[in-house]
């Protein structure tokens, strides 16, 4: 895979990370139209989604910090956030490690990410019969934050938004929608820090197979177009506007299809 191709996966990666579309589903589209190998393709995506990460990272900032602060002033409000942000870690955490080796299988796959990015449409589409919700962050019960931890568990299996699944079930639970936007993403940090780390080997092989610089300029992109998906994908929820994403779901669905059955 040479840099044009490291260009345009670092792109899709951050336009499509955050936006309750499926990374993963355009990443093994993509990966598949590139050529790459099954050995390398879930470490060189690994690299693409700590790209987003910084840019999680970034955009969190003033949470992170104001969480931070909170934490080392021991406010019970901040302490029960990360208690509830754990308690969503776990679920997460216990599925992704039960459906490891699926999940390697189904990243060089396009009809897996295909059939469950029907999945993601239909819940995209129900949050459109939905409230705006009443509870703010300091709300969220153990019993919501496990089962937005279920929804990104889930979300492991490519074609299955972890944007999408987690700020449904996050507006299921009562959430108001600005509030439900704010905790998917922070509760997204540990898990897609913890999926890093442990692949860390398997990240360094890639790097000598397609080169450090088709890495490094890979996760620069993924940064800089994942920043700016927050933006607009922030607007769509508060707007109350996130089911309109059901219907490119349902439209990329039916590219991974053709790209699976017309493409060697």
């Amino acid at each position: 895979m040479g840099l044009l191709w490291g260009l345009v996966l670092g792109v899709i990666q951050g336009a499509t990370e955050f936006l309750p579309v499926s990374s993963s589903a355009h990443l093994a589209f993509a990966g598949a139209l590139a050529g790459i190998s099954e050995k390398d393709a879930l470490p060189f995506f690994l690299v693409l989604h700590f790209g987003t990460l910084a840019a999680l990272a970034a955009y969190f900032a003033g949470d992170l910090l104001g969480l931070a602060k909170g934490c080392l002033r021991l406010d019970r409000t901040a302490w029960r956030l990360v208690l509830m942000i754990a308690l969503t870690s776990l679920p997460t955490g216990i599925i992704g490690l039960a459906l490891k080796d699926i999940v390697e299988k189904a990243f060089v796959s396009t009809a897996w990410p295909a059939a469950f990015l029907v999945v993601t449409a239909a819940a995209l589409f129900f949050t459109k019969f939905g409230s705006k919700g009443e509870s703010g962050l300091g709300g969220i019960s153990p019993v919501s934050a496990l089962l937005i931890g279920l929804a990104q568990g889930l979300a492991v299996l490519p074609g299955i938004s972890r944007s999408g699944s987690t700020i449904a079930a996050g507006l299921l639970c009562g959430l108001k929608r600005d509030d439900a936007f704010r905790y998917s993403f922070l509760s997204s940090i540990p898990a897609i820090g913890g999926a890093f780390l442990l692949d860390m080997k398997g990240i360094a092989d890639t790097a000598s197979n397609f080169g450090t610089g088709v890495m490094i300029v890979s996760f620069f992109l993924a940064a800089v177009s994942g920043f700016a998906s927050l933006f607009f994908l922030k607007r769509a929820v508060t707007g109350g506007r996130l089911h309109l994403f059901s219907y490119y779901c349902l439209f990329a669905s039916a590219c991974g299809f053709l790209i699976t059955y017309f493409v060697p």
